[in-house]
Order: structure tokens, then C-alpha cells, then sequence
């Protein structure tokens, strides 16, 4: 997203990002890749479990849960205007798909 933030910007549009990271861990992240987007600590879940993200046993390196690396899209009233869920962790969203889906919302 990093590659296309003033443009998804440019639509009005915010990306935040979420991990159960701890806050300096993220903050250490964000700065290493310069992030130009919020990353946002969620230690003990619960967003994970509020938007069904949580992904049983799928650890690569053991029998861990992780969260799915899902993406969101609000409209202007907080509604979900459209969302990917993939199973498998290493799916990520393109740039220019989220950007596609941002000029759709009126």
C-alpha cells in the first residue's frame, strides 16, 4: 500500500493497519519501512476476533493461530463496502485493487 498511499489518499481515502505486534514493535516496523500509514497494535485480539480474522492453527512455523491478513474498504457511514478474507496468509491485496474498490464507493 506504501507505493500507492497518495494516491489512495488522493481518493479520500485512509489506510490503517493492525497486528497483535506491541505498540514499539510496530513503531519500530513503521519506521525501518517508512511507512506513511498508521500501524496499530491489537495485543490482545480483539479486533482479530471482532472481524473474524483469526485463523486456527495456520502458523507457518508451528500449530499457532494468526490473524488473516484481511483488507477492509468503509464507506463514508463506517459500513463495509467491500473486504477480502483469503485463507491462505501470504495473499495480500494489490494497490490497485484496493484503489479499483475506493472509486466505486459515490
Amino acid at each position: 500500500m506504501q507505493s500507492r498511499i497518495e494516491d489512495i489518499r488522493a481518493l479520500d481515502a485512509e489506510v490503517l493497519a493492525i497486528s497483535v505486534d506491541s505498540v514499539e514493535d510496530n513503531r519500530k516496523l513503521a519506521t525501518k519501512q517508512r511507512f506513511g500509514f498508521q500501524l496499530l497494535s491489537d495485543l490482545n485480539g480483539k479486533a482479530i476476533e471482532a472481524f473474524g480474522l483469526k485463523h486456527v492453527s495456520a502458523h507457518p512455523m508451528g500449530d499457532q493461530d494468526i490473524a488473516r491478513p484481511a483488507t477492509f474498504v468503509l464507506d463514508r457511514e463506517g459500513n463495509i463496502a467491500w473486504r477480502v478474507l483469503p485463507e491462505n496468509w501470504r495473499v495480500r491485496v494489490r494497490p490497485e485493487t484496493l484503489i479499483e474498490q475506493l472509486e466505486k464507493i459515490p
